[in-house]
């Protein structure tokens, strides 16, 4: 009972963040679609390429960990999947809105990405004791992918100092996810459920020193850095 209610809070609360996505993107287009001030990467002003990337993998790490179990853990599996594909779309917003391409490649990696786990859901019986040693291992190196990435949004933020386009709700609700993530590690066991409770405490703290420095700087337009 209580692995399906932690499992099925997490779940709404990943829900909540595919809304916290999807108003990212809805920022982004709105921004496209204004007639004054733009020039190359207005749209995605103050986005890091970097910590979106970084926030993918850890949604794709964790989806082919889940699918590496004995048994696919369905909360983990649909809601990853789900989120990692909205964090695709934010990764092509920035793709088409800027030109070099340390920020356009992210996407490209990532298209490569999702490729690639379609062929591992087809050969699952054949990858699982493989499998579940390389997911456990790309495990880790999300974790240390959004370690850096979160840092690199930080460092952003602190530089520019204004948030631009991004979205305090989906920060808000990233860390609320990130909360629950913990909560259903340890549901799950240290054995299986250890990269939740490691990914979600350092997210956790990440996101919130971003929240903080939305009260610090005007979500206002200044200057035109676009680098991640």
């Amino acid at each position: 009972m209580l692995y399906n209610a932690v499992g099925l809070l997490s779940s709404v609360f990943f829900i909540g963040c595919l809304f916290g996505l999807v108003d990212q993107i809805r920022r982004i287009r709105r921004r496209k679609a204004s007639a004054e001030n733009q020039w190359a990467g207005f749209a995605t002003q103050s986005l890091s390429a970097n910590a979106f990337f970084s926030s993918f993998i850890a949604f794709y790490a964790f989806f082919l960990y889940s699918m590496m179990l004995d048994e696919i853990e369905p909360y983990m599996f649909v809601t990853r999947l789900f989120a990692a594909l909205i964090t695709l779309l934010v990764l092509y917003e920035l793709y088409i809105d800027r030109q070099a391409l340390s920020q356009r490649l992210p996407f490209m990696v990532g298209v490569g990405c999702m490729l690639l786990a379609v062929v591992a859901y087809i050969y699952r019986q054949e990858l699982l004791v493989v499998g579940r040693s390389t997911s456990i291992v790309l495990a880790l190196g999300a974790t240390a992918l959004m370690l850096q990435g979160g840092i690199q949004q930080i460092r952003k933020l602190a530089k520019t100092k204004q948030t631009g386009a991004l979205s305090l709700p989906m920060n808000v609700v990233f860390m609320a996810k990130d909360l629950a993530n913990v909560a259903f590690g340890l549901v799950l066991g240290f054995e299986d459920g250890w990269p939740l409770l490691m990914l979600g405490t350092i997210s956790a703290v990440i996101k919130l020193v971003i929240i903080v420095q939305f009260f610090r700087y005007r979500p206002t337009v200044i200057g035109n850095s676009i680098s991640s």
